[in-house]
């Protein structure tokens, strides 16, 4: 459930960005920018915290990137408005937390089973996983018809999607290992 929650709240910026910063009055070349900037984030969003991963723990790593994807999506883009300092900033860094949203999440995965088990865990997950990632962006485009073409309501979705799994992540830790606990990094 902590990937279904991220796959829901993982595109919606990755899609809405661009035409928030146009409903912003922000010029067609920065708001097109933002998207190339969310994927120079995720660049190194994908290769450090696989390097922590390996140090600090799979289901760690993962727990801290979800809760820096929240973190910025709350505190940067909800109130960001036309900022164009701001924007830039929230794109940098939810393309370096939301970077090792896809790459870490089969990892964790594989804490969870045997590796005998792996292809059915992994399989079962992503399963479930593909409604949320059909969805997202729908419900999405539906919150902002419904807000008038403003914002804050996607926004909002994305920031309560994050912080579902966040909790579901948790729990999992939890469940498997008690806060201080590894088992074999967890």
């Amino acid at each position: 459930m902590g990937m279904f929650f991220m796959e829901w709240g993982l595109f919606v910026p990755i899609t809405y960005l661009t035409s928030y910063a146009l409903s912003q009055g922000m010029s067609p070349q920065f708001s097109f920018l933002l998207l190339s900037l969310i994927n120079v984030g995720a660049i190194f969003g994908r290769w450090i915290p696989g390097y922590c991963a390996d140090r600090i723990g799979r289901f760690n790593t993962f727990i801290i990137t979800i809760f820096g994807c929240l973190l910025f999506t709350a505190c940067l883009w909800m109130p960001a408005k036309s900022s164009k300092p701001i924007t830039t900033v929230f794109a940098l860094l939810f393309g370096f937390f939301s970077g090792s949203n896809v790459s870490l999440a089969p990892v964790c995965i594989g804490q969870l089973c045997k590796l005998e088990a792996y292809g059915r865990y992994y399989a079962t997950a992503y399963a479930i996983v593909s409604i949320s990632t059909l969805t997202g962006i729908p419900i999405a485009g539906e919150i902002l018809t419904r807000c008038n073409g403003e914002y804050w309501g996607l926004i909002l979705f994305t920031i309560l999607s994050y912080a579902a799994s966040l909790v579901c992540l948790l729990a999992a830790k939890l469940y498997n290992c008690g806060w201080t606990g590894y088992k074999e990094k967890f």
